[in-house]
């Protein structure tokens, strides 16, 4: 496959109104759960085993069973985990034919988007991707950020600019 096919853009979705659906219960499907509870949505997951760490979380919806045809209608975003290609040949084609947006858990070639790992501040975020070729790699990126950066006073330097940018927008309206 041509690495340089797909072409990604950062971008920050809002998410306020969308239904979100997880395919699967594996541990990477985990691991994308983490990432969507920063997001505070409600997410519908269809998975036919329980993984503990799925349950006693009143965000997720947990529906145990298979996926079928027809599980992605009213959805907007859609991550699947399923480890069976025929199952993951379904799920993209119902995608594309209802316009859903689509992330294949660790397969980025199949995937309409990708999500990057995420230190999240108060004021500020920071996202890093190695677009989708190298997933465990982000996490070493992310803790050497973490551990470099002194983010608490940037998060603070960030505040104290952007309370400084209101002001001044007030003071040019009036």
């Amino acid at each position: 496959m041509d690495e340089n096919k797909h072409k990604y853009i950062p971008i920050m979705l809002d998410v306020t109104d969308k239904k979100i659906l997880m395919i699967g219960a594996g541990k990477a499907c985990a691991e994308k759960i983490r990432g969507l509870q920063a997001a505070d949505v409600q997410i519908t997951l269809i998975a036919p085993q329980r993984n503990d760490f799925f349950l006693n979380k009143p965000w997720i919806l947990y529906d145990e069973r298979e996926y079928k045809t027809g599980d992605l209608a009213g959805y907007d975003i859609v991550y699947s985990g399923v480890n069976n290609q025929s199952v993951t040949d379904n799920i993209i084609a119902e995608a594309k034919e209802r316009n859903v947006l689509i992330n294949i858990v660790d397969k980025p070639e199949h995937s309409d988007f990708i999500s990057p790992s995420v230190i999240k501040k108060e004021n500020f975020s920071i996202f890093i991707s190695t677009y989708g070729k190298g997933p465990g790699m982000t996490k070493k990126i992310r803790k050497t950020i973490e551990n470099d950066i002194n983010l608490q006073q940037l998060d603070q330097e960030a505040k104290e600019y952007i309370d400084e940018r209101k002001l001044n927008s007030t003071k040019l309206n009036q």
